[in-house]
């Protein structure tokens, strides 16, 4: 995952001071998996950059909101990677075992808020988290509250129910006392006003405040991501081309339910060359 950004990898050894690991053990971590996510993520999206690729919105999913302040120039990569290192270093402590985040297919953000009330308890809580789509809505909490949840689910006509492999139950209240680490880091990290509109991830709405965008990295672990918000809005306001950072291609994906007229790319789909091709081949059709 992270062999072809060596340079990448030995900024970050040199800021966090330990070198970022990739092996299949350590991705099962939420530490290192942070880790990856934002230098890969930050890593293609600076390629992008360089090749005159120059976003109108940016937008990230959970950790992907502190790449895309970096791209937008709201913070650097340095202290981006900080507040990286300590929210994952959080979370990792914080939640050793026990807790985590599941995905609810076929039913609406009501009735996904209705069967978390139902499968509450102050023993074992359940929250609903992240819309990602009209139909596909995340829950965290402890695993024994998700997996009630998950046959009230099935009874109710969902037509998937599935565990993720995330060790914590982000954007929950239960992140909570992370929100004042995060607060606290901020009073001394240098902001800029983003150069690019920034969809907010706790609100899904648009932004080139610095103070807004500190906010939104700060609170990103307690609220829901409004995923499926900061999609319409982008395509509201005229973005007609999606393209998805590495790793993989579920938000493309997400973009595809959600708006089937618009164009995506997943990068680790397409590879790099292929990304610049294609958004090449679209910019010189629209002309």
């Amino acid at each position: 995952m992270l062999q072809d950004i060596p340079a990448y990898v030995e900024k970050a050894t040199e800021v966090i001071g330990v070198m970022p690991r990739d092996d299949e053990l350590s991705l099962s971590s939420t530490l290192w998996t942070q880790i990856a996510l934002f230098l890969k993520g930050t890593a293609a999206a600076d390629e992008l950059m360089k090749q005159g690729m120059t976003p109108h919105f940016v937008a990230g999913h959970s950790i992907g909101a502190y790449s895309a302040a970096v791209t937008a120039g709201v913070i650097s990569f340095e202290d981006a990677l900080r507040m990286v290192w300590r929210r994952a270093e959080w979370m990792d402590r914080a939640y050793p075992a026990g807790y985590g985040m599941g995905i609810i297919i076929g039913l609406t953000k009501e009735e996904v808020e209705r069967i978390v009330a139902h499968s509450y308890s102050d023993e074992s809580p359940v929250y609903r988290s992240n819309v990602n789509g009209e139909l596909q809505i995340a829950l965290s909490g402890s695993v024994e509250g998700i997996s009630r949840a998950f046959e009230l689910s099935k009874q109710r006509g969902a037509s998937k129910a599935i565990h993720l492999k995330v060790p914590v139950p982000s954007h929950s209240p239960l992140m909570e006392g992370l929100t004042s680490e995060l607060f606290g880091m901020l009073e001394s990290i240098p902001l800029q006003d983003a150069k690019m509109t920034y969809l907010l991830n706790h609100t899904g709405r648009p932004t080139r405040s610095k103070q807004k965008i500190a906010e939104d990295l700060a609170v990103n672990a307690v609220y829901p991501v409004c995923w499926h918000d900061m999609t319409t809005v982008s395509a509201e306001s005229g973005a007609d081309c999606f393209v998805e950072m590495p790793p993989g291609h579920t938000l493309t994906g997400l973009l595809k339910q959600a708006h089937p007229c618009l164009r995506g790319i997943a990068v680790d789909e397409t590879g790099m060359e292929g990304a610049l091709y294609l958004i090449r081949k679209w910019e010189a059709q629209a002309e």
